[in-house]
């Protein structure tokens, strides 16, 4: 593996805190969402692993809209992608006999199932997230003040 840059590093650390964001807000926008096919959403949650772990080596970089897989002897430091896990869950079931998706019958007559997401434990998770992301841009910013302040040394 080729040698930490802080640069890598704070990227992959932002990538990953944008993937985290939008996983909240795709768990958030179904909260309560019933398929017609009877199905309820199960929440995600993505999963990551140091970049250095080179079983599968999907890394996450600033700039991409998706994953890329890059060869072992290109793997930077960081974090990478390793997974989105489904979180199983009991449904949750909401009175409304009005709703043409509530039970027509048995021990939930008259209740919709939805999913088990909890909007409170999922914005706490998306503050997180943005305070991580927030600091992984310090940390970036940091590192290039650093460069830029070793080039004037150097020019000395």
């Amino acid at each position: 593996m080729n040698d930490a840059s802080a640069f890598d590093i704070a990227a992959s650390g932002m990538a990953a805190q944008r993937l985290s964001m939008d996983v909240i807000a795709a768990n958030l926008a179904n909260a309560n969402v019933q398929r017609p096919d009877g199905d309820v959403y199960q929440p995600l949650m993505p999963s990551f692993a140091p970049a250095d772990d080179a079983n599968g080596s999907t890394l996450l970089a600033a700039d991409d809209d998706l994953d890329v897989a890059m060869s072992d002897d290109a793997l930077p430091a960081g974090v990478r992608f390793a997974g989105m896990v489904r979180q199983q869950s009991e449904p949750v079931y909401r009175l409304d006999p009005e709703n043409p998706l509530a039970a027509a019958s048995g021990p939930h007559k008259g209740y919709v199932e939805t999913s088990d997401v909890d909007p409170i434990a999922q914005m706490v998770g998306l503050v997180s997230a943005g305070r991580s992301y927030d600091a992984n841009v310090s940390a970036l910013q940091a590192a290039k003040q650093m460069d830029v302040e070793a080039i004037d040394i150097e020019q000395l």
